[in-house]
Order: C-alpha cells, then structure tokens, then sequence
C-alpha cells in the first residue's frame, strides 16, 4: 500500500516548529494590540473577481498562481492569494469604515499554485496589519514601526534590513511608467522573457528583475525620485524624517516597486541579509485606490503582510525552543483512574507544565513510559495514599520519592517548575 503524501507545496507543522509558529504569531498580536488593532478573520473562500479586479488578470497571481474553480452552483470561486483585498472587501462589507477605529490584523493561510522551494510554499501563512481611511504618512510611519519593532521582539533585526521606496502618487508614476517604457523600448528584445511580457502589462515590475542582463539594462533607466510632483516629495521626505528620528535604520532602493495600479507613496520591505532565492520576510506599502477598485469607495490604507514560514527559518535558529516540564500521572489502580481526572480538574493555569496521564501495564511499565516520555517526574496515585487524601510523587532527576498533600499538589508544581528553570 503507498504511503499518503501531503500535497505538493504544503506541509504540516510539527512540534518544534509549532512552537515558533505560536511564538510569532503571539508577539505579533501583542503589539497589534497594544497599538489598538482589532483582530479580523476572512473566509479562505472569496468571490474571484475580488481578486482578479484588484491583482488585475494579468499579474502573475491571476494569471497562473490562482487556486480558482467553479462550484456545484455556478460560482467562480478562490482560495485567498493574500490578505489585504478580502480585509478591505470587509471593511465595506461591514460599515466598519463607519467606525472611528480602522485599523486590523489578521493570521492565516494563503494559496497560490506556485512552483514550490524553500521559503515558497503553495499553502502557506501570513501575518498581516491594515490601516484605512488615514491620508497621512504618520500610517506609514507607524505600520513600519510596528513591524520593526516585532523583527526587534523576535531577536532577529540584526539579520534583516529595512529596504524603502516612493513610488510617488498616481500623476507622478504615470509620468515615471511612460519614461520608463520610451527607455526600455529599444532594449525590447534583449530583455529577459518575463520582462518582455512584463513592459506590456507591467511595467515597473521589471525594475525588480533578478536578471543579469535586465540589471544591466536598468543600470541606466530613469529614475522614479526625478519624477515626483511636490506632493510626493513631500510624503517621502517626512517618511524617512521621522523614521530618522525614531532611529529607525533603512536603506533607500530606488528599484523596489509595486507594480499593481492601486499602490502609491510608500513602499517597504523586510529583506534577510542570507543570500537565497527568497529573501522577503515582510512586505507592505500604501494601496490607495485599493477599496475604491473593489467597492467604488475612495477609502486609502497602508498596510504589511509577514511570511510566517519565512520568519521561522530565521527564528528557529535564534530562539531557543522553552519546553514546558512534561510530569506524569498515574495510579497503582485501575479503580483509582477516574480520581486522576478529578484531580487534574482542580488544576488551572499550569503555564509551565504538561499532565501526562498513562493507563495500563503494571507499575513497573508505567514507571518506563513516563522515563520514554523525558518526564521530569511523576505523580502517583496509591490506594493507601488516596484514603488519606495524599498522592506520591517521584522525582527522577533527583531520585527522591516524597508524599505530598493532594490539597497542596498546584503549589507543589509551581515549585518543581522553579526549580527546574
């Protein structure tokens, strides 16, 4: 019989790296909260045309990379690609842009049928914030405070940098997009393939070609900065002002883009300074035409979405893994089962420590399970002990074996959890 694979391009998560997953996702929703975002959660479904209306049919993610079909009843369906469209189709979807408090977070997977590799997953999980219907750059300013100050509480900021860029307004990139192609034209048919697609439908994407020979053509192309009207050197100007004084390191990349239409001012991403194909941990910018493409309302909003899987290849090496303190619970007596479970009821908050409770076998075995299972301990159940309301405990790092009072077992782990920290 052939064993059962996952799906090419997922995988799941398991132990050590299930810790790292809740340890991001923990410290990135305690800043999110402590900066007053408001946890939001999308279907994994939406309509298609969200996505084909903001991504446009022809980006690679329509185009190709779109879990898409149609359902039993005729609808054109899609496993989200990412977050920021469903949240904005939220936002109108539910008045909250009525609200004075827009601003939001949200965890979970994504799809897209990409070719899979390391970093690059065909169902994989994000980490994002959005924040609407706020003009001003002091937005932009504190979502990339926000996500600085995460790369900071995940002891990793030493290893990424802060990459930033203006892609000035809508009249100055227009501008910028029509001097760009009159530069590129005649290079048209030395340019890489996708580039070749690319300057039809988009592009100032090529600008973040990692062929050699389109880096060598760029080398010379216009540059957006020479194209800004007064207003967006103004936004950029106060951007990177601030993100001076708040001590905030970047480093200026006239080459990074986002090529959609709906993008403008600022655009940032958190790059890892290891060499490897897919070095992105964190990408966001300003998207304001985004809600007004899907709903018609002139809503604007910045926002970041974070790689959970990425930041994890890099987390796991720089955190060390706290195991809780695995103690073990048995009794001398099948009659005496149930009291363990009576036990353990009376038990809250046990941060620090996992119950393993083990039935069957004979004394002898229970003792062996516990060992296999790295308890540090274990908690014994006798019958004498039970008619005196006591219960034993064994120590195996030490040896010991001493009788404790089962009203007092929840201060007596609270020790055995110091102790062993």
């Amino acid at each position: 019989m052939s064993k059962i694979k996952t799906v090419k391009g997922t995988h799941d998560i398991l132990e050590e790296d299930s810790y790292f997953f809740d340890e991001v996702i923990s410290k990135a929703t305690s800043l999110c909260k402590l900066l007053d975002y408001k946890k939001i959660q999308t279907p994994i479904l939406e309509f298609s045309n969200l996505f084909s209306k903001t991504l446009g049919l022809s980006s690679d993610v329509v185009s190709k990379e779109m879990f898409a079909f149609i359902d039993q009843g005729g609808e054109h369906l899609t496993l989200r690609p990412e977050g920021t469209a469903p949240v904005a189709r939220a936002l109108v979807s539910n008045s909250l842009h009525e609200k004075q408090n827009q601003k939001f977070f949200y965890y979970g997977p994504m799809f897209r049928r990409e070719k899979p590799q390391a970093g690059r997953l065909r169902q994989f999980n994000q980490f994002g914030v959005e924040y609407f219907n706020q003009p001003s750059f002091l937005c932009d300013i504190e979502v990339i405070f926000l996500a600085n100050k995460l790369m900071n509480e995940l002891n990793i900021s030493e290893y990424v940098n802060l990459e930033i860029n203006t892609i000035g307004n809508f009249n100055s990139r227009k501008k910028y997009q029509e001097k760009l192609i009159q530069y590129l034209h005649p290079y048209r048919n030395e340019l890489s393939d996708q580039s070749k697609k690319r300057l039809i439908k988009n592009p100032l994407r090529i600008l973040d070609s990692k062929n050699e020979t389109d880096k060598k053509i760029l080398s010379q192309a216009p540059r957006i900065g020479d194209f800004l009207d007064k207003e967006s050197q103004i936004f950029y100007e106060g951007l990177k002002e601030l993100l001076v004084k708040l001590k905030v390191r970047f480093i200026e990349n006239s080459k990074l883009v986002r090529g959609l239409d709906y993008y403008n001012h600022s655009v940032f991403e958190f790059i890892s300074k290891e060499e490897k194909a897919q070095n992105t941990v964190l990408a966001g910018g300003r998207y304001d035409g985004l809600v007004e493409t899907i709903t018609g309302k002139d809503i604007c909003g910045v926002g970041w979405a974070l790689g959970i899987e990425r930041i994890i290849l890099m987390v796991k090496k720089k955190l060390s893994v706290k195991n809780k303190i695995i103690i073990s619970i048995f009794s001398t007596s099948d009659n005496l089962n149930h009291e363990i479970f009576k036990i353990i009821s009376d038990l809250k908050d046990l941060k620090f420590i996992s119950l393993n409770i083990i039935y069957g076998g004979n004394l002898k075995k229970k003792f062996v399970k516990a060992n296999k299972l790295k308890s540090s301990g274990c908690i014994i159940l006798g019958e004498d002990e039970y008619k005196k309301k006591e219960l034993i405990y064994k120590d195996f790092i030490t040896g010991n074996q001493l009788i404790i009072k089962g009203s007092s077992i929840k201060e007596f782990l609270q020790k055995e959890h110091f102790k062993n920290e």
